[in-house]
């Protein structure tokens, strides 16, 4: 009798290590969900960075568009953005990163080249301290 019951109890103590407990299945989705969470904020940042480095150079290609329009034209400044485009001085659809079109000022008053070209940057409003400016 003493074999069979051993038998039994091997049996048990197999059956009980087989599958995971709730609280193991919770600790591992815990920590998958702090790793997938701080890997997301990482991304996040850099994503943002990237779009403000993006404003930054377009800002210079629409300034360079601007000094080679005046340079072409009797130092005249251009009306509008969309008369670089037309002039294909700029390609069409010139944006910043946040959908906002790019703000000219010519002649400018704080660029030596003659023309202050900005990005309202990530907030979208003019005027802010995240605003992307050719002369800073």
């Amino acid at each position: 009798m003493t074999a069979n019951n051993d038998t039994v109890k091997d049996a048990r103590r197999k059956g009980r290590q087989r599958g995971f407990t709730l609280l193991e299945i919770m600790v591992v989705l815990a920590i998958i969900g702090l790793i997938v969470g701080s890997v997301g904020v990482m991304v996040f940042n850099k994503f943002k960075k990237a779009q403000v480095q993006i404003a930054k150079t377009r800002v210079t290609q629409v300034s360079n568009a601007v000094t080679q329009y005046m340079l072409d034209n009797s130092n005249n400044c251009p009306r509008s953005i969309e008369e670089l485009v037309a002039q294909k001085y700029l390609q069409k659809g010139m944006k910043d990163p946040w959908g906002k079109d790019f703000i000219l000022k010519c002649p400018g008053s704080n660029d030596t080249d003659g023309a202050d070209i900005s990005s309202p940057g990530p907030d979208k409003a003019e005027g802010t301290a995240d605003d992307i400016k050719s002369w800073e």
